[in-house]
């Protein structure tokens, strides 16, 4: 281009400048009016592509034999008293369907209940009045719940207040191995008047369940039995009462039918949910609990965190951190001081698979009621060679090798590591630290 056509342009670029700017404008908000629901003014992500659902709607209540699917267009679903869907049936909530809920009343999926909304078409199952809150959504062991973009508001009520109940409770059979009864993507449960959810028996999430967000419940997010632990989606479980997962120690709940794996979920794991001392415990089959780098456990006054052994197999536990994550097991207690919890104790089966990396053991040491022989009088009772084994580390077997490594023990009420068995020496004292212990940092055993 030549240096007149240049100036020529420019002299019409200049001219029209102001004209291009306010098309410009216009253009500009046309486009951010297009991502608007209309009449707001402002973006409403997952809202803009469902209608209204105003008036009567359609009543539900009772059993359902039959499949039947809950659409869009007769909503608002209506649900007056509890409803039952049938082992068979199938109920499909449309995406943008809104179920609204009375008072104490519950879905029942003893069949299949999918809800499966999307991104821009979430489905919202709530109250009818919100200062009422609705009971549950319970699945049945036989029974199946997908739940895909569905935000759950205002449930978790129950003439029985003082029960476990939450806004979803699953609950199964205790005597068989873990079945996945539950699928949850982008669920959000918001305001419930107890737990968000709970888990009992053999039942728990699909493997690939995600995304699960539990908020502003009055309790914890989540109340579940150990062996279903390993199933807990990925997700956020903040700003709630509790900001904790709630571990119950029930009857039936123990490990060992499977393996389980406690991962980090961006909160602690509160063992035990009663006034009554609670002990997570694994074993005595040999199955395994594994404790991820970053888990918080945290137990109740005289709870304790047990390997049990039978006469030839013990469970096993393998809690392996890292500097900057380790695995930390301390007190409950909202004022913790040494021996509010009883400790780890590890059973008379020595197994490989134990060991205890990078990890902290705090405010532990508290009265065990374990006794064994050692070779250190007991100061108060003149003339006998037996010891308590209260400790923050009890090891009832001979261990192949140190099974503490690159750890901390603080604040024990009793012993550090406590060797409460007949045999060799193990040394754990390298590689670990030992601050205000006030028995033993590591005990000698009875020699054989």
């Amino acid at each position: 281009m030549t240096n007149a056509g240049r100036r020529a342009m420019c002299r019409a670029m200049s001219t029209d400048r102001s004209s291009f700017f306010v098309a410009f404008l216009l253009l500009a908000a046309l486009f951010a009016c297009s991502a608007c629901t209309p009449g707001s003014g402002q973006p409403d992500a997952g809202q803009a592509a469902c209608p209204a659902q105003v008036g009567e709607g359609t009543v539900h209540s009772g059993v359902l034999a039959s499949s039947e699917t809950w659409t869009v267009e007769q909503g608002p679903h209506v649900v007056t008293a509890d409803v039952t869907v049938e082992p068979g049936a199938v109920v499909t909530i449309e995406p943008c369907a809104a179920v609204r809920i009375a008072k104490n009343v519950s879905l029942i999926a003893k069949g299949q209940l999918l809800a499966n909304g999307t991104a821009d078409q979430p489905i919202h199952i709530g109250a009818i009045d919100s200062a009422a809150p609705w009971g549950s959504l319970k699945i049945d062991p036989n029974g199946f719940a997908a739940l895909a973009y569905v935000n759950l508001t205002e449930g978790g009520s129950h003439v029985d207040s003082d029960a476990p109940h939450g806004m979803i409770e699953v609950d199964g059979d205790e005597t068989k191995r873990v079945t996945p009864v539950l699928g949850v993507e982008h669920v959000t449960l918001t305001g419930s008047a107890s737990f968000g959810l709970t888990l009992r028996g053999g039942v728990a999430f699909t493997v690939d369940s995600h995304d699960l967000t539990v908020t502003k419940s009055k309790k914890a997010p989540m109340r579940i039995w150990p062996r279903l632990v390993s199933s807990i989606p990925v997700g956020n479980y903040k700003d709630n009462t509790e900001d904790a997962i709630v571990v119950t120690t029930d009857p039936g709940g123990e490990i060992n039918v499977e393996n389980v794996t406690f991962h980090d979920r961006g909160v602690p794991y509160r063992i035990g949910d009663s006034a009554l001392p609670s002990s997570l415990v694994v074993g005595p089959e040999h199955f395994t609990l594994t404790i991820e780098a970053g888990v918080v456990m945290t137990f109740q006054d005289k709870g304790a965190l047990r390997a049990v052994s039978a006469a030839s197999s013990t469970g096993v536990i393998s809690a392996v951190g890292t500097a900057d994550r380790p695995v930390v097991l301390t007190s409950a207690s909202l004022e913790p001081v040494a021996g509010r919890w009883v400790g780890v104790r590890l059973g008379a089966v020595a197994d490989p698979g134990f060991q205890f990396d990078f990890v902290q053991i705090r405010f532990a040491g508290g009265v065990s009621m374990e006794y064994a022989n050692h070779c250190q009088p007991n100061p108060t009772l003149t003339g006998q060679v037996s010891k308590d084994d209260d400790a923050a580390l009890a090891i009832f077997h001979q261990p192949p090798k140190p099974y503490l490594t690159n750890s901390l023990i603080e604040h024990s009420a009793a012993d550090g590591v406590n060797n409460a068995y007949t045999g060799s020496y193990v040394d754990s004292k390298p590689t670990n630290i030992f601050k205000n212990v006030v028995g033993c940092q590591v005990t000698y055993p009875l020699p054989t």
